[in-house]
């Protein structure tokens, strides 16, 4: 067995080569170790910066929870006295409101920024005295206001009873919001929701929360209260004939002349497909009768033109009253529909 000798010129281009390839590795290594604490220190900042951010973020929402600080520019801040005299109001209230602090301080609350009342019964407290008898209850309110220049806004305030050393309430302190886009919002969305989208008159539910607020009404003060229903007669075979694209329009020039047949105080309402009721305030049965028979001629007179001739509509009615103390909107309406059904029968 022989041994095979490397010739010197070979081990020394090996470790040549080796000791390239260590060095290469070596700097690969030192790279690699200064890009992760690069990244390292980037990331260390990012998250100091985003603590810095947070921590400002708190202080602001402590500074905007705190709604009595009158650094809180865009709070509306008053404070008045038990009897409602106007103590303090802050720079942004001035602003808000269109007062000058002169025409503030030192005037009643009711009747600046907010509306005096047209009637007030005696026996019930006023809202400064709600808050003063029962301050927990009214923490957060929502009320109705008016700037100077007669524009309503709806502010939600936050109340704060001070008390004297007796424990004796000397002052309301008040900061508040203007929620004045959100309520229009609101009125909006139960605007849309009760009325039916065809006819532009109250939809069921909301023609029977009326006729219950009104019929409570007339119950409490002992007045007369009566109850219309009308049903437009043969509608489908009117369809089928003329086309369903006049169904729409019956029913919309129907309720038009409902409409200008009844006054302001009184309520129209569809309760069914071809089913609409009218409630009226102050009303004896005996005067609704003539109502009646004004609709139904002129019903009756509305010539609607069709693609293939005139199409006549008629109707047939209903009527109820209140009976006694424990009636309700849906006995009424059961008694005109029974009261509609024994006409429709009489009429064939």
């Amino acid at each position: 067995m022989s041994t095979t000798c490397l010739e010197p010129w070979v081990l020394a281009t090996i470790f040549a080569t080796a000791t390239c390839f260590l060095i290469f590795l070596y700097a690969q290594l030192r790279i690699r170790h200064n890009r992760i604490c690069l990244n390292l220190k980037s990331a260390s900042e990012s998250f100091a910066a985003q603590s810095k951010e947070l921590e400002e973020l708190k202080k602001n929402k402590n500074d905007i929870s705190d709604t009595f600080s009158t650094e809180n520019a865009r709070s509306i801040i008053v404070a008045f006295d038990q009897k409602g005299v106007i103590t303090y109001v802050n720079d942004y209230a001035e602003e808000f409101f269109g007062y000058t602090k002169d025409e503030l301080l030192n005037h009643e609350i009711m009747g600046t920024i907010i509306a005096a009342p047209t009637r007030r019964d005696p026996n019930q407290p006023t809202l400064i005295e709600k808050i003063l008898l029962n301050p927990q209850l009214y923490v957060d309110i929502e009320t109705k206001n008016v700037r100077k220049n007669g524009e309503t806004v709806w502010i939600s305030w936050t109340n704060r009873v001070v008390y004297d050393e007796n424990n004796k309430p000397i002052e309301i302190r008040s900061v508040g919001f203007d929620i004045t886009k959100r309520k229009q919002l609101e009125e909006k969305l139960k605007y849309l929701t009760s009325i039916d989208p065809l006819t532009g008159v109250l939809n069921r539910a909301a023609f029977l929360e009326v006729g219950n607020r009104e019929l409570k009404r007339a119950i409490r003060y002992d007045r007369a209260i009566s109850l219309l229903v009308l049903k437009l007669d043969h509608f489908r075979v009117l369809g089928q004939e003329f086309g369903y694209s006049f169904g729409d329009e019956a029913l919309q020039k129907t309720v038009q002349i409902c409409k200008n047949s009844i006054r302001d105080s009184d309520y129209l309402g569809r309760i069914g497909d071809v089913e609409f009721a009218i409630l009226l305030p102050e009303t004896p049965m005996d005067n609704v009768k003539f109502l009646e028979e004004r609709l139904r001629l002129k019903i009756q007179e509305q010539n609607l033109k069709t693609e293939i001739g005139n199409a006549f509509i008629t109707t047939a009615f209903g009527i109820a009253g209140r009976v006694d103390e424990k009636d309700s909107i849906d006995a009424m309406l059961v008694r005109a529909n029974q009261s509609l059904k024994e006409n429709m029968q009489k009429a064939k």
